[in-house]
């Protein structure tokens, strides 16, 4: 029964902490639907602490004494702090979601903008069709635009990965330059960016794979290569 008590603890811990960072992980990564709202709380620093401190105090029980109690203490911190540092920003993951969306909200934007919608009709009938916080940031500028505020004004708030799109549509609407070439343009350059970046990612990801590999053979080389060059070429000068 002792011995059952640590990994009860762990168990609930791990349920009640698992739900709500796998929805995050899951936008981050794209693998969840950005209309799925995420969990209130999910990334909070109270199920944090749930997990970490169950997991100290399972580490405490099967030690037992003060050995136990200090490895408890250990434990707890340790494992705050790790699990702080791999829990996903909500911010990261919104962030995510809008570079995501964007081109195609740019290529969206740029066929209204072709069949003679102005920018405020494109801007709510694109805001519809995209999904997550893009959507939603599109309705308030959109808002925003049609209640009577200067475009530059209407784009103020909005974060810097909306910047190149803020720019298009505020110059369209101030000097009258065409938007529909400058929006393709940026849809394809964030496409570009997107692919440069997963290429990054793959290539580094190849690097640790093979790295365990290179510490492996590394002191097999240094024993049957570097070693016995070093012996024979001391054997000679020191004769």
């Amino acid at each position: 029964m002792s011995a059952a008590l640590p990994v009860l603890l762990l168990a609930v811990a791990v349920v009640v902490w698992v739900p709500g960072s796998v929805v995050v992980r899951a936008r981050v990564h794209g693998l969840a639907r950005s209309r799925e709202p995420a969990v209130p709380g999910s990334a909070g620093p109270r199920r944090r602490w749930l997990l970490a401190g169950a997991a100290g105090l399972a580490a405490g029980l099967l030690l037992g004494g003060a050995a136990g109690a200090s490895a408890a203490v250990v434990v707890t911190v340790a494992g705050e702090r790790l699990l702080r540092a791999a829990t996903p920003d909500e911010a990261a993951a919104e962030r995510a979601d809008l570079l995501r969306e964007l081109p195609a909200a740019c290529e969206l934007l740029a066929a209204c903008l072709t069949a003679g919608l102005p920018v405020a009709g494109a801007l709510s009938a694109v805001a519809g069709a995209v999904p997550g916080p893009l959507g939603r940031r599109l309705r308030g500028v959109a808002g925003l635009h049609r209640m009577g505020a200067e475009l530059r004004r209407a784009w103020a708030d909005q974060p810097a990965e909306l910047a190149g799109l803020a720019r298009a549509l505020v110059r369209a609407g101030e000097s009258g330059a065409a938007a529909v070439p400058a929006l393709r343009a940026l849809a394809e350059e964030t496409r570009s960016a997107a692919r440069a970046q997963a290429q990054a990612e793959v290539q580094r990801a190849g690097v640790w794979v093979l790295a365990p590999l290179g510490l492996c053979f590394l002191p097999a080389f240094v024993c049957l290569g570097v070693v016995p060059l070093v012996l024979g070429i001391a054997g000679d000068v020191l004769g």
